[in-house]
């Protein structure tokens, strides 16, 4: 067989067996651990990561294949420079579509914040009895390729929603566009982020943009580079509500988190719903936060936000259908046919 592929997994499983079995019809496969050491000789790599330094070692490599969303993890000028092509997998999108729109409800409709404070003994919240509805909101779209596109199919049943999105000269149905991020902001209570991590979406929330947002929602189930930390932290209220943490201490009540009143609401962030964060555990450690949770921003005491550690793709068979999906991508490209979902190597994405 004349096509060489390595395979780069964390271990094997029963997907990556069956990814093993069909390729091996088409081509000789050998499989590596993520830290692969050499391309010399290989046609394709499929894997997770790659590093400069490996990719640069490839003298007779002409695709990648990622099994996975994100490509952030792979050196795109250096591909780029070599001429190779980088496919990704979307197939997932549906599902964390699905994520996305389930921490927005729980959002607004306050779920976790009167779970909490029910399991501390609070069963009526004085200060703010009331929750939202998510079906009658105006909701942005920041970010509209896959899972943008998925999300907006599902809000699509519902006549009281309005959706909102950016134009990037792409095709758009039923939707109202808007020329720019603060238009954006302006005009909608709710953005919900699906985003690239690339240079132009790095921090496209910050202390400017969130000026905009105030007693408005985001949900972020893109890349955590879009947000900028310390502005989101301080757009909130996180530095009002760090001030009022002494009051619970006080009352004994440490498991009932402070929260804005109806009034102090109208100047911040009225919440946010966040999956993905700048820094992450190593494998196999539980016991992480991905913030400076001792030194001034404590999120977890924050009542307006719902926190979520990266579990948006982390659907049941996700891993079998990201992997099922690049399987078949491979085939075809080793067959000669088109693929979709190549990665536009000057806008990284």
């Amino acid at each position: 067989m004349s096509v060489k592929i390595c395979l780069s997994i964390l271990e094997r499983d029963e997907q990556f067996n069956r990814m093993e079995k069909e390729l091996s019809e088409v081509a000789t496969v050998d499989v590596v651990d993520l830290n692969v050491s050499s391309l010399s000789g290989y046609d394709i790599f499929i894997g997770k990561k790659l590093s400069k330094e490996v990719l640069l070692t490839a003298d007779n490599l002409k695709a990648i294949f990622a099994y996975k969303t994100g490509v952030d993890d792979f050196p795109l000028d250096e591909i780029k420079n070599k001429g190779i092509i980088l496919v990704k997998s979307h197939a997932d999108a549906h599902f964390i579509a699905e994520y996305a729109i389930g921490l927005a409800i729980s959002l607004v409709n306050r779920i976790t914040e009167f779970d909490r404070k029910f399991r501390a003994g609070i069963w009526y919240d004085t200060e703010i009895p009331y929750w939202r509805s998510f079906f009658d909101m105006k909701i942005g779209l920041l970010g509209y390729g896959h899972i943008g596109k998925e999300v907006h199919n599902l809000l699509k049943p519902f006549d009281n929603i309005k959706v909102y999105t950016i134009d990037r000269g792409k095709d758009y149905t039923d939707i109202e566009l808007v020329s720019s991020v603060e238009e954006l902001c302006e005009k909608t209570d709710m953005l919900i982020l699906s985003l690239p991590k690339t240079p132009e979406t790095n921090e496209i929330l910050n202390k400017k943009t969130f000026s905009l947002l105030k007693g408005k929602y985001i949900v972020n189930v893109g890349r955590s580079n879009a947000i900028n930390q310390n502005d989101f932290f301080e757009a909130l209220g996180g530095n009002l509500k760090m001030a009022k943490i002494h009051e619970l201490e006080v009352e004994g009540k440490k498991d009932v988190h402070v929260i804005l009143s109806e009034a102090e609401r109208s100047n911040y962030l009225a919440g946010a719903a966040i999956d993905t964060w700048k820094t992450k555990p190593e494998k196999g450690n539980t016991d992480f936060y991905p913030f400076d949770k001792n030194n001034g921003m404590d999120f977890t005491i924050m009542d307006n936000i719902v926190l979520s550690p990266h579990q948006a793709m982390k659907v049941a068979d996700g891993h079998k259908n990201y992997v099922e999906d690049i399987t078949d991508k491979v085939k075809r490209y080793i067959a000669g046919e088109d693929i979709p979902d190549k990665v536009d190597l000057e806008r990284g994405y």
